[in-house]
């Protein structure tokens, strides 16, 4: 089965194409990755694929359903982290966490056993207190995924997950 299939996309920014008629597609299961130059258009491909933005030509499908016309049940089954943190940095780690959880619509009976699980992963239970602007950029990253991850995605987009981040956090997201 194709997770995404995307087909002669192309998208401007008024003079500027962003991205020229690109086609390919990921089967379920299968580890992806976009690799290019600054301002190759990575990111914005991405941010259709998570229905961000419209595609001005060609098609994106998201487990067979179009990113034009599905978004609301796209957006359910993606978890997406893009590069730059954008979480709320004046909310704690636990904050963050339920915020997206209720934002998802995570069952309240399921978000504690969930909420265990990311800390665990992330190993961000010990500063679950701790205002998420007052993070390291691995920590902010951890956070970050945790919450992409947080309604169980059947599909994880991650934009430059370790951007700005140390050798040693780098490390430890892998």
């Amino acid at each position: 089965m194709t997770s995404i299939q995307i087909e002669h996309f192309v998208k401007s920014f008024g003079r500027t194409t962003a991205v020229n008629d690109v086609s390919f597609s990921v089967k379920k299961g299968e580890l992806f990755g976009l690799i290019g130059p600054d301002g190759a258009g990575k990111t914005t491909l991405l941010r259709a694929i998570c229905t961000l933005i419209l595609p001005d030509k060609g098609k994106i499908l998201v487990n067979d359903m179009d990113v034009t016309q599905h978004v609301p049940h796209i957006r359910a089954i993606l978890g997406y982290m893009p590069q730059r943190f954008s979480l709320y940095q004046d909310l704690t780690v636990a904050q963050n966490l339920k915020f997206f959880a209720d934002l998802f619509q995570v069952p309240f009976q399921a978000q504690q056993e969930r909420l265990s699980e990311l800390y665990h992963f992330s190993r961000l239970e010990p500063f679950k207190n701790r205002m998420a602007g007052a993070l390291s950029g691995g920590m902010k990253q951890k956070l970050a995924l945790s919450c992409a991850l947080i309604h169980t995605p059947d599909i994880l987009v991650l934009d430059e997950p370790t951007f700005g981040v140390d050798p040693v956090s780098r490390d430890e997201f892998w």
